[in-house]
């Protein structure tokens, strides 16, 4: 198997840090984008839009802590796709690896599988969440809009005037939610637990989302286990009712004191209750 390249470096600054604790995970996404712009540059390519990405979180990242990305192309199917593996350069730990999907036919390269340790544990690879969508119509039918209706503005496109391919997430979890929900809750011994993404696959249209484009996104909650959950969400184009982006995401009760993952709480088991739909699954 060929060596994986170094693509890119970087330090766990202080703004990184999310209300957890560790690294947020937007940051984990920005290290390895950085990677795939430097392979596709060494590559002679300009940096393609992204057609999905899929990220498996391994070891929470602290501040202060030297990263090091590492990439090689996956070669074979119709589209170019690119893996990466995110590591503490002071102690190999494996903080996260990816698997990018350009918008760019693939390209011959030397034979390279994924690892064991880069391969989705509990998501899927060859499905696809915006082909699958179901219309706008339906997921106001059954409630399960996420946030108000909006239009997209310019913290989403960062003074551009379409949204740039890093901050699609943006799109799903930016504008005014229907319902506030407390992003870390208290046990009842005093212990202080949220929940962290372990796995993630996220889709995103071909062609630009302008400036002032109306939007709304949608989530469903789709199995729930002792320990973990998973959900997609998506956002539309409310004009059109096209999808414009989809995220299944497989999330972790983890306990913030104790630092370990704990079964979910009653309290926030029931939370699920009114969005379960696991028949939305993508397919």
């Amino acid at each position: 198997m060929p060596s994986l390249e170094v693509s890119h470096r970087s330090t766990v600054t202080p703004d990184q840090i999310d209300d957890l604790g560790h690294m947020n995970v937007r940051y984990y996404g920005i290290n390895a984008s950085a990677g795939t712009m430097a392979l596709c540059k060494r590559l002679g390519i300009a940096r393609p839009p992204m057609r999905s990405s899929y990220t498996r979180h391994h070891h929470e990242q602290m501040e202060g802590a030297d990263l090091v990305v590492r990439s090689a192309v996956i070669p074979g199917g119709e589209r170019l796709r690119i893996y990466h593996e995110l590591r503490n350069n002071a102690d190999d730990d494996l903080a996260a690896t990816f698997v990018h999907e350009l918008d760019h036919p693939a390209i011959d390269a030397p034979a390279f599988e994924l690892p064991a340790h880069g391969a989705p544990r509990s998501l899927s690879l060859t499905t696809d969440a915006l082909a699958s969508a179901p219309a706008i119509e339906q997921l106001h039918d059954l409630g399960l809009a996420m946030r108000k209706p909006r239009s997209v503005d310019t913290d989403d496109t960062q003074g551009a005037d379409t949204v740039p391919p890093a901050n699609f997430a943006t799109l799903l979890w930016g504008g005014v939610p229907f319902e506030e929900h407390e992003w870390v809750r208290t046990l009842p011994n005093g212990d202080r637990y949220a929940y962290a993404v372990m796995e993630q696959r996220t889709w995103i249209r071909p062609g630009p989302v302008a400036l002032g484009t109306n939007i709304q996104s949608f989530r469903a909650s789709l199995e729930l286990k002792e320990k973990v959950g998973r959900s997609i969400a998506w956002c539309y184009d409310t004009d059109t009712g096209e999808p414009l982006v989809a995220s299944e995401a497989v999330d972790l009760c983890l306990n913030l004191t104790q630092r370990r993952a704990i079964a979910i709480p009653a309290e926030s088991r029931s939370d699920a209750d009114h969005d379960f739909h696991p028949e939305l699954a993508p397919r």
